[in-house]
């Protein structure tokens, strides 16, 4: 009877020690079962479940499940975790402590007892030293020159409110991105483009990301508060933790990191529908203007680059100042500058202070000698400049959207006809460009259909795949080229590809000026022939805040037949209550068209 008794008990104390029990999983999981818990949207949020045809499936891959079929079965992998929580104490500790938002929301659904739950003093220790109660969005502007960039950033800034004004630096920034290693250029373009990269979360000190963008690729940051609670951000950080050592498969145009973002605010915001409003593409500024719409943003903050400054700067100096600046930063001379009165110096060594600071970053070179030179002259001189104010571009919030639908009336050669056009993303060079690169072109995947009453016909006037047009301004110091790639096709289907590069240049005219001069190359195939051009353009583009305006100047040749002709392009648009209007001429080889658009 003795023997029987202890036998049992040491049977059964591997079940019941510490309060860990195989009943103990068996009556949480009916718990559970019950409330059918697997439909929480709370655990479908932190599963990063999306609905498909087949079911629900969630992208995230690596070691983030329990379950085998963990990926697209939420029941299963509910029952799974609590299994792994609560049936020893060596998977308590285990699990527990690695998936603390599953813990956390399990504890306010369910009857835990506390004898099955375990301290996690590393975690906690990590959470306090972080100090995170509050979360910002961080918009990065876009950048034209990089692949993945061109349609902006976003990443989140975790802050502890120990870190005031410049202490902010030491925040960490919570950044989802793709993992490419060394790769560039079209090979990096194409393979991110489908999904051959993964992707994953990953924290930084903010004052690195800063360096990266402000500094390194001259972009400037919008910041914006999230509305979430402390304990909010607390369950965030929490599912943070668990998806380390997970990935997904990066999309630039779908699943990138604005698209992770808004899930990660889905898990502490279940009631919000944000991430299932994109499908084919998720624009970085579109999720900004979905998250202002939801009211979870406030306290619109920019964080300038050190290209605002440098532009700033090397404006406001005439000619003679831009050729001492040159002197200084080339030669490193200052024969030039002794020339200058002490206020046209002080302008001159402040400019190539703010260049040097740019360089340093770009090139990684050591300047400390060389700004430390420049900066003991400039300290000589005194106060003889007022304090530098740098324009504020407008907010990122009121640019046009991405996705636009136009209607027009025109006449394309004596006949009329209306106009139906879709663009799926981003904007032309007549487009509102409030937060995004200034007098630059970026249009994927656009139909531009015209139907002509006289003969009762529709055409498909143009199918636009890419267009992209970036206009970086030279300077004294820099001469970066300016270019131009379009793809698509033209009526009856007929494809063309044109390129074209040159160089830019600024004038302080009116709120801002720029001319672009470009060697063009354009090839369509019309009629079963290819019709090769080639030729130069000249465009001119103005913009103050309520008007928009360009005049293009193209002459080509066309290499097959010899035959040489003028086009002339004029464009002037405005926005009233997020409608833009534009009026639009055309005129090729002597063939006119006008065109009035209404976008939306």
């Amino acid at each position: 009877m003795v023997l029987n008794l202890v036998l049992g008990i040491l049977l059964l104390a591997p079940l019941s020690a510490w309060g860990f029990s195989l009943q103990e999983v068996a009556a949480l999981q009916q718990q559970a079962s019950e409330k059918t818990l697997w439909q929480d949207p709370q655990w479908l949020r932190l599963g990063h479940y999306r609905d498909t045809f087949s079911g629900p499936k969630s992208p995230i891959k690596g070691s983030f499940f329990l379950s085998e079929d963990g990926s697209t079965n939420p029941k299963s992998e509910l029952l799974k975790t609590i299994e792994v929580f609560f049936s020893s104490k060596d998977n308590a500790l285990q699990n527990q402590c690695r998936y603390l938002a599953r813990l956390s929301w399990l504890k306010r659904i369910l009857e835990i007892d506390e004898m099955l739950l375990v301290a996690c003093p590393e975690k906690d220790l990590w959470k306090r030293q972080l100090g995170a109660e509050e979360l910002y969005l961080v918009f990065a502007a876009s950048d034209l020159n990089s692949a993945g960039s061109s349609f902006g950033h976003t990443f989140l800034r975790a802050h502890n409110p120990k870190n005031t004004k410049e202490l902010e630096l030491l925040d960490y920034g919570i950044n989802f991105a793709a993992i490419t290693g060394e790769e560039s250029g079209a090979l990096y373009a194409l393979k991110g483009l489908f999904g051959f990269y993964p992707g994953a979360y990953s924290m930084l000190p903010y004052y690195q990301k800063i360096r990266e963008y402000t500094n390194l690729e001259g972009r400037n940051l919008w910041e914006y508060k999230l509305a979430l609670s402390p304990q909010e951000v607390s369950f965030l950080i929490d599912h943070l933790l668990e998806l380390d050592g997970s990935y997904s498969d990066y999309y630039f145009l779908s699943d990138n990191c604005s698209q992770q973002i808004l899930e990660l605010i889905e898990v502490a915001k279940p009631q919000l529908r944000l991430s299932s409003q994109f499908h084919d593409a998720t624009i970085p500024l579109d999720t900004v203007k979905v998250l202002l719409k939801n009211s979870m943003l406030a306290d619109e903050r920019l964080r300038m680059s050190l290209q605002a400054e440098w532009r700033t700067r090397y404006t406001a100096l005439d000619r003679s100042e831009r050729r001492a600046l040159k002197e200084i930063v080339k030669t490193h001379h200052k024969q030039t500058l002794e020339k200058l009165n002490s206020e046209e110096k002080a302008h001159v060594l402040e400019a190539s202070l703010s260049y040097l600071a740019i360089q340093e970053y770009r090139d990684q070179k050591d300047l400390k000698n060389e700004k430390y030179a420049l900066s003991v002259a400039r300290a000589r001189l005194g106060k003889v400049t007022d304090p530098l104010v740098i324009p504020k571009p407008e907010s990122p919030l009121l640019s046009s959207d991405s996705m636009g639908y136009y209607f027009g009336i025109g006449q394309f050669d004596q006949n009329s006809f209306y106009r139906f056009k879709f663009r799926r993303a981003f904007h032309d060079l007549l487009a509102n460009d409030s937060g995004l690169s200034p007098f630059s072109h970026l249009e994927i995947l656009s139909f531009d259909f015209r139907y002509f009453p006289e003969f009762a016909n529709t055409d498909l006037y143009e199918a636009v795949l890419l267009k992209t047009f970036s206009t970086a301004p030279i300077n004294t110091l820099d001469t970066p080229v300016s270019w131009r790639l379009e793809l698509g096709t033209l009526p009856k289907m007929a494809p063309y590809l044109n390129f074209g590069a040159g160089f830019s240049f600024d004038f302080p005219v009116l709120s801002a000026t720029r001319l672009t001069l470009l060697g063009i190359s354009e090839n369509s195939h019309l009629a079963e022939t290819a019709r090769p051009h080639l030729g130069v353009e000249t465009l001119f583009m103005t913009k103050t805040r309520q008007w928009r305006a360009l005049l293009s100047v193209k002459y080509l040749h066309e290499t097959s037949m010899g035959h040489s002709f003028f086009e002339y392009k004029t464009g002037l648009a405005t926005d009233l209550a997020n409608i833009e209007f534009r009026f639009e001429t055309k005129t090729r080889d002597d063939v006119p068209e006008f065109l009035a658009s209404v976008i939306f």
